[in-house]
C-alpha cells in the first residue's frame, strides 16, 4: 500500500504540472472586480515590399581598375588601409564633403574598408542617396558641418558658388566642379537656388547646373531672402504680330519672285538669246529693331536665313553691271546663285505660313 501510494504521488505531479503549462497566460488585473485581463503584446506593423527591400539591399558598385588602394581618409595623400582589385565587389557605406570619395566595405561585412577614389569604381546609383560620412577631410574653407543635412545635390556642369541667389551683381566665392555631389543647407523661395556647403565654403548654385532634385520644394527656405524679382510680362496680340509675319512675307516675296527672274534671265543667255543689260539695284537686308523681335521673336530665326539669301541674290545681279558677251562658265555660276537664293526665300515663305498657321495663337 505503502508503494502504492509513492508510486501515484510524482504521477499525479506530473499531471498537475502539465495542467499549470497547459493553462493560459492572464495579466493581473487591479480592478473589474478582480477579474483577469488577457496580455497583450504589441507587434510591429510588416514593412511594405518596396520599403523591405530598400532596407535590405545595399548599394553596391565594381572595382574597374586592376589594383587600387583604399584609404583611411578621403584623400590621396592619407595612408593606406587596404587594397583591391579588378571586378571585386564592394559595398559602398557613403560620401565625402564633394562625393568623389566613397566609404566602403566588403559585401557582408561589418567593418568598413575605408575611403576610395569613385573614379576607379563601376557604379550606377546617384550619390545623392549615400549619408555623408567625412565632415572634415579636404576643406578649403572655414564652413563646417555638424551633421549631415539630409539634402544633396549632383553637378552636371561646372557652377559658380555665388554669395546671393542671383546672378547679376552677385560676387562668385569659387567653382562648384562638375560632378561633385554636394550637401545641400538651403533654397530660395522657388526652388531655382541651392545653399550648398562645397568643401567648407558656403553659397549659392543656380539649379541650372544640377541634375534634377526629385522635391526642391522639401528643403528648408533659407531665412533672410529678400523677395523674389518680379518679371513684366507683355502679351503681344495676334494682329501685331501678323503685322511683323506679313511684313517680313512681302520683304521675302518679292525678292523669291525677282530671283526666279533673274534665274530664267541667265537661263535664256546660256542659251545664247541676246537679252537687255539693265542691271537692277542691289538687294539691302532686312531692317529689324529690338522692338520688332519682342513682337515677333522668329525674326532672330529667319532673318539670318534671308542674309544668305541676298548675298546670292546680289552675287548673280552683279554681272549684269557689266554689259558684254560672257563665258558659259560665269553664266552658269550667276544663275546658280539666282536658283540658290530663290530656294532660300521660298523655303523662308513655308516657314512663315507654318508660323501663322501653327505658332502664332488664334485671339
Amino acid at each position: 500500500m505503502m508503494r502504492k501510494s509513492a508510486y501515484m504521488l510524482p504521477l499525479l505531479m506530473v499531471i498537475i504540472l502539465i495542467g499549470v503549462i497547459a493553462m493560459p497566460v492572464w495579466a493581473q488585473d487591479t480592478g473589474d472586480g478582480g477579474r483577469a485581463m488577457p496580455r497583450v503584446t504589441a507587434t510591429p506593423a510588416a514593412e511594405s515590399t518596396a520599403e523591405a527591400t530598400a532596407v535590405r539591399q545595399p548599394i553596391r558598385a565594381e572595382v574597374q581598375v586592376e589594383s587600387a588602394f583604399v584609404r583611411v581618409l578621403p584623400s590621396e595623400s592619407a595612408a593606406p588601409s587596404a587594397s583591391v582589385f579588378e571586378d571585386e565587389i564592394l559595398e559602398i557605406i557613403g560620401r565625402n564633403m564633394d562625393g568623389l570619395w566613397f566609404e566602403v566595405r566588403r559585401p557582408n561585412r561589418v567593418n568598413n574598408l575605408g575611403w576610395i577614389f569613385n573614379e576607379m569604381l563601376d557604379w550606377d546609383f546617384d550619390p545623392t542617396l549615400l549619408p555623408l560620412t567625412d565632415f572634415t577631410t579636404g576643406l578649403i574653407g572655414t564652413e563646417t558641418l555638424a551633421s549631415d543635412p539630409g539634402w544633396a545635390i549632383t553637378m552636371l556642369d561646372n557652377g559658380n558658388l555665388r554669395r546671393i541667389p542671383i546672378v547679376d551683381r552677385s560676387p562668385t566665392l569659387g567653382v562648384v566642379p562638375i560632378f561633385a555631389t554636394v550637401p545641400v543647407i538651403y533654397r530660395n523661395q522657388d526652388g531655382t537656388w541651392f545653399y550648398v556647403n562645397y568643401l567648407g565654403i558656403e553659397g549659392w548654385v543656380s539649379d541650372y547646373s544640377v541634375r534634377q532634385v526629385a522635391n526642391p520644394l522639401a528643403i528648408p527656405i533659407a531665412p533672410g531672402l529678400p523677395p523674389l524679382p518680379t518679371i513684366n510680362i507683355e502679351i503681344i496680340p495676334r494682329e501685331v504680330q501678323l503685322e511683323q509675319l506679313n511684313r517680313l512675307r512681302d520683304y521675302t516675296t518679292i525678292r523669291r519672285d525677282f530671283a526666279d527672274m533673274l534665274a530664267n534671265f541667265w537661263f535664256y543667255v546660256y542659251q545664247g538669246q541676246v537679252m537687255p543689260c539693265e542691271p537692277p539695284p542691289f538687294v539691302v537686308d532686312y531692317l529689324y529693331n529690338a522692338r520688332d523681335v519682342q513682337e515677333l521673336p522668329e525674326l532672330q530665326r529667319y532673318v539670318p536665313r534671308l542674309v544668305d539669301a541676298n548675298f546670292y541674290l546680289n552675287s548673280s545681279i552683279e554681272l549684269l553691271t557689266v554689259c558684254g558677251a560672257f563665258d558659259p562658265e560665269v553664266v552658269g555660276r550667276a544663275r546658280n546663285n539666282a536658283i540658290n537664293a530663290r530656294g532660300i526665300y521660298q523655303a523662308t515663305l513655308g516657314a512663315l505660313d507654318n508660323l501663322e498657321r501653327f505658332g502664332i495663337p488664334q485671339s
